[in-house]
């Protein structure tokens, strides 16, 4: 069997990173490929340092000449593989698959959406049209299931819980300036303009021992900085641009916060869960389904400032949350028993 990852970039986003795993993972006892189909190749050391192989067809519009070169290309490299399954992630990657199985040979596809749901109503029904190429859809929970999907299985998200794992315990020091991390793209279903207003909230509060490690790249930045500027909060924000190592900020950090406005499974809360990092966040997506007031801070907007308010004052509670989250997700959502249930899937395609 030849696993192909066709994904939407290299990027260092959620769903990037997951490909990164789920090919860790199976590289070395089945061949394994990453076919990006943009030029974006933010994680491309990583994809070296395990020696994965990876490909780009530089496809930069589904609408031009490019795509017809990029599936021309993708033919060249698989053309003499056997046993191929194809799992794309991501909708242009679910289309490109489509595209190839119409125009070449017939290939088993796996679809994860990385997403609760599409905005655009075009690409559901697109989606739907096309289900009959699709061999299974993955979504996170039984709440991501749409009526434009297939014949879903519910398979969450995964990271590697022993390489998160802290090296010591996280200590309490009120001289310290307390750290919230945000991690994760500067685009508008992450929210990070929220921090601006959350800063003046805290503030407001009388809390001021504070600062946000921001870790990540986006459309959004010049306008964050801009934010930042007008209303004099240089000294609560370290704007860090992205990271290949995550770790370090992980151990560093407080808290992590995540006030999006929609999401999937990020991936940024299980590798928090894994440090063992309280966690603050908007119940959107697939998020309730493991995440809880007892486990984590779960808030709306309105009064996610609250949330960061309690966790900073009560500091020991937030971390027993974050013990009690570790212990529910190390065994369901380390990226082994992940990759197992994926694999499982492969098979049965086959």
């Amino acid at each position: 069997m030849t696993i192909i990852h066709i994904s939407s970039s290299l990027g260092g986003g959620g769903a990037e990173q997951m490909v990164l795993q789920l090919a860790k993972c199976s590289n070395p006892h089945l061949k394994t490929m990453v076919i990006s189909i943009s030029d974006d190749n933010t994680l491309e050391p990583k994809f070296q340092e395990h020696q994965i192989e990876y490909h780009f067809l530089n496809i930069t519009s589904f609408k031009n000449l490019s795509l017809k070169k990029g599936i021309v290309k993708l033919h060249t490299i698989i053309k003499d593989l056997d046993a191929i399954v194809f799992h794309c992630h991501q909708y242009h990657s679910a289309i490109l698959a489509t595209l190839y199985s119409t125009f070449y040979k017939r290939t088993p596809i796996v679809f994860t959406l990385h997403s609760s749901t599409i905005e655009l109503y075009r690409r559901k029904l697109i989606l739907f049209a096309t289900r009959t190429f699709r061999r299974k859809d993955i979504v996170f929970s039984s709440n991501a299931k749409q009526w434009y999907l297939k014949n879903s299985a519910i398979i969450p998200n995964g990271v590697d819980f022993d390489e998160l794992a802290m090296v010591s315990s996280r200590e309490i020091d009120p001289n310290q300036t307390f750290k919230f991390l945000y991690l994760g793209r500067l685009s508008d279903e992450k929210n990070p303009l929220y921090m601006i207003s959350a800063a003046k909230k805290l503030i407001d509060n009388g809390l001021t021992n504070f600062s946000f490690d921001v870790v990540g790249v986006g459309h959004l930045k010049d306008e964050l900085v801009a934010n930042i500027k007008s209303e004099s909060l240089e000294k609560h924000f370290n704007l860090l641009g992205f990271k290949s190592n995550i770790k370090p900020y992980l151990q560093s950090a407080n808290s992590l916060i995540l006030p999006s406005n929609w999401e999937g499974m990020p991936m940024v809360l299980i590798e928090a869960a894994a440090a063992k990092l309280p966690i603050i966040s908007t119940p959107v997506g697939s998020i309730p389904d493991f995440l809880n007031n007892d486990n984590a801070y779960v808030s709306s907007l309105d009064e996610f400032h609250n949330a960061m308010i309690d966790c900073f004052k009560n500091y020991e509670q937030a971390l027993q949350k974050a013990e009690l989250l570790y212990t529910e997700l190390r065994s369901s959502y380390d990226i082994d028993a992940v990759y197992k249930a994926h694999l499982n899937i492969y098979k049965s395609v086959l």
